[in-house]
Parts: C-alpha cells; structure tokens; sequence
C-alpha cells in the first residue's frame, strides 16, 4: 500500500527513485550468482566426466578376461553330434565315429485289459523292490488297494530310496502306463539315466501273484516275467582313434575344453574343426577404442577454450566448465601414462597391434595390423591387456586407476563434494547480502516516506504564507 502512495505528497516519483535504487543494490548479488553458476556448471562437468569414464571401464573389465582372446568356433556335422568349446580349448581338426549312443534301460509287463484291476492277493500289505547295477535298491510299500498298474506306477514315482544311514534319496527309475492297444496295457519302468550301471537287474515282490507279472532278472532275462524293451548301454566312440566309451550321451572334456553330445551312430567318420574366433576379441577392443575416444571427447568438451575475438583473451561464454581443472587433467594424464610406459612381455605397447593415437590424442585401429596380431601371437596380444591376470596388463592398470577416480569417495567424488560444500556457502552468502538488501530498501522506503511527509507539510506551509502575502498586499490597496 505504501509503494502505490508514496511521492502523492511531494508530487516526486518517489517509486521509480526507489525502485533505480533497488535494482543498484541488487547488483551485489550478480558475482555471487555468477559463482554459483560457474561451480553448477562444474558438478555437471564432473558428472559427465565421471559418466563417460563408467562407459570407458565397463568396456575395460571385459578386456580384463584373457577368455576373450581365444575365442573359438566349432563346425561339424549337426547329425550326429554338437560340440561346445571354452577358450582353452586346442586348435585342430578332429575325426569323430559314433558306434552306439547311450541308452536307458527299460523293462516292460506284459499287457493287462484293466490298468486299474487289481492285481495282487489279498494280504494288507506287499513290498516291490528294484534294485539297479549301480547298487541302488528301491522298496516300494503297497497297500492291498495299490496293487493296479496305474497305483504301482504311482507308488513307484513317489517312493524314496533309504539310504544306510536312513536318510533318503530320489531313486533312479521312473514308472509309466503305457496303452499298447485297445484294452491293453503295460507297466513300464526305465532307469532315469543312460548307461550300463544305470541297469534294472532285478524287480521282484513279496506277493506271489504280483511277482507272477512284474518278477524280472536280467541274469534270466528271457524266462522273467517283464521283459526288455530297451537294453541298457554306454556311449561308444572314437575321438582322433582313441575310444572312449561313457554312460551319457553328453561327454565333459572328451579334451581339454571340449565337451562333445553324441545324436546319431555314424557310418563314417566326421570331421570336428576347432578354429580361432577373434570376431568377438575385435568387437571388445573396437568398443574399449570407441569408449576411450568417446571419453576424450567429453574432455575436450569440457575444456574447451575460445577467445571473445580474435585478438581478445576473455574467455567465452561457451567455453568449457573444466577449462584448467587440475583434477580433470590429472585423470586423462593418468590413463595416458599407462598406454606409454610399456608392459611386460613379447607385446608392450598398444601400436605393435596396430593401435595408434593420432594428433588429437584419440585412439585409431589399423584393422589389418590387428588381424595380424590376433592371428599370430593372440596370447601374446592377451599378455599385453591382462598382464599377470590381477595387477599388470593395460586393461587391469586403467580398470584399477579409473576405479579410483569414479569410486565412492574417489577423486571425482572429492572434487565434486568440495565444489557443493563451496556452492553452500554460496547460497548462504547470497540469502545474507539479499536479506542485507531488502533492509536496505525497506530503511530507503520509511526515509522517502518521512520526506514525501515532510515535503507535503512545507508545501502546506507555503501555500499558507503565499496566500497571507497576498491577502496583506490587497489590504494596503
């Protein structure tokens, strides 16, 4: 209310004097909002940089992995078996023959009309055991209701093997009902495995008419009551000429990182080719250059200096927000010292596989010159990155330096948490000198407000006297 009337008094704007007066004073706060600007745009230089160098590790620790530089890739023939190979796996050409592929054993009831007849005596109570090459006996309760195929198969799948010491285990065979015709049906029990040790050699009962259809020996085969419809047998091959017989299928480590899953016999030999894979060795390095590269041009970015004009050294408002910041020229120093000081080993700097820095300090391939020394020498090239596998090799040295900078409390932590301490006192400096001004002002607003009275008073005044003056001179008339 008081800035709408002031200056009616006096007939003096006295608001816009206020106001030219305020906006004087409010210039005490430009270098304080200058300051924070300048340290804002510092923490989000710092965040920028602390990004590109998360993007630049990341590609380093897979290059800390000496796996990645010996890939390798497998051809054979899919028909008769697939082959998967890790890094340590020997480069070559394999001949490969199956002769028979593993099998689990099956035995068989002969056909019943009624899968859920029963088919025991009438004793409360019967046991079936099955017992297999591998030692393993399973003891399965029946009750006088559980004598059906359908209720032994059951009873079969949910029983527990007693061990020794009276724990229990999953068994190894499995029981299913299988419809061979119209009104017909078997009781068939496979082992859960293949091999010959996963044999069922015996099924017998307690409960002579029971025994009379699932007896089974495999040491008397064609006189028990089951028969078999799957013989249990081992894989057989030859690997390179050596045989190799195994109760699964799936082989682990038929050599050194070669595991190898037969499907079909063979009535030739195959060929299995082990070759070198640095594709993917290729794609890790291009992306640790692009990531190294796409760091430096964040710095730049940051650092960035152009002059006002041509012949000035002010420094533009477009210039970078780490433009000769110590820490900033610390960490790209740090990274570049370790691509020049050389590692140990047959391979030590990065051009002698073709990996150069040009004149703006980014890195360039030589794609041939990569070819070549992944082809020649990978180990060697693995050697240069990976060192001793924990503290030498390029990528462990620039991984463990860059951890330090980007790190919970690292370097940029550091230098950011100094710059929002400093940004504080910024902020309460600046809510102080704005307090101080608004004092100021209000003190200037009572003052004006007292003149704008007194003004009005003393033209009170001398309008009074003007008008007795002039009274007194019409008297003497």
């Amino acid at each position: 209310m008081a800035m709408s009337i002031l200056g009616i008094g006096s007939g003096i704007d006295l608001n816009e004097v206020l106001d030219q007066l305020e906006a004087v004073e409010k210039n005490r706060l430009t270098p304080i909002k200058a300051q924070q600007k300048t340290i804002n745009n510092k923490i989000s230089g710092f965040g920028k940089l602390k990004s590109a160098l998360s993007t630049f590790n990341s590609a380093t620790a897979k290059l800390q992995k000496k796996e990645i530089f010996h890939g390798r890739t497998v051809s054979g023939n899919d028909n008769y078996f697939t082959t998967n190979v890790s890094s340590n796996a020997q480069l070559g050409n394999y001949a490969v023959s199956v002769e028979q592929l593993a099998r689990a054993h099956s035995v068989a009831t002969n056909a019943v009309n009624d899968k859920n007849a029963a088919l025991g005596n009438d004793n409360e109570t019967r046991t079936l055991t099955i017992e297999q090459a591998n030692g393993q006996k399973l003891n399965v309760t029946l009750s006088k209701d559980e004598t059906s195929l359908e209720s032994i198969a059951n009873a079969i799948n949910q029983a527990k093997v007693v061990n020794e010491d009276g724990s229990t285990s999953e068994s190894t065979v499995n029981a299913t009902i299988v419809r061979s015709g119209t009104d017909s049906y078997q009781l068939v029990i496979t082992s859960k495995e293949t091999g010959e040790q996963q044999a069922i050699t015996s099924v017998s009962s307690d409960d002579d008419k029971l025994n009379s259809l699932v007896s089974f020996d495999i040491h008397q085969a064609d006189s028990s009551a089951m028969s078999e419809v799957a013989k249990a047998q081992d894989a057989k091959f030859s690997f390179n000429g050596i045989t190799v017989n195994s109760a699964s299928n799936t082989v682990k480590d038929v050599i050194p990182g070669v595991d190898i899953t037969l499907k079909a016999v063979t009535t030739t030999s195959q060929n299995l080719t082990i070759a070198a894979d640095n594709e993917k060795t290729q794609e890790a390095l291009k992306e640790w250059v692009d990531a190294f590269n796409q760091l430096q041009s964040t710095i730049s970015t940051l650092t960035q200096f152009t002059a006002s004009d041509a012949n000035s050294d002010e420094l533009n408002s477009n210039n970078g927000p780490l433009i000769g910041d110590s820490t900033l020229r610390n960490i790209d120093q740090s990274i570049r010292s370790i691509f020049s000081k050389g590692q140990a080993g047959e391979l030590s700097v990065l051009s002698q596989i073709g990996i150069n820095m040009d004149s703006n300090g980014k890195l360039v391939i030589k794609e041939n010159e990569l070819e070549k020394a992944l082809k020649e020498n990978s180990e060697a090239v693995a050697i240069l990155f990976t060192g001793d596998g924990e503290t030498t090799g390029i990528a462990n040295e620039v991984f463990a330096k860059v951890s330090s900078f980007i790190d919970s409390d690292g370097m940029i932590d550091t230098a950011t948490n100094g710059l929002n301490s400093t940004l504080k006192s910024l902020d309460k400096r600046y809510d102080q000198v704005n307090n101080s001004i608004d004092q100021t002002i209000e003190r200037y607003r009572v003052q004006f407000t007292k003149l704008d009275i007194l003004i009005n008073e003393l033209n009170g005044m001398s309008n009074y006297l003007t008008t007795q003056f002039e009274m007194m001179a019409n008297l003497k008339k």
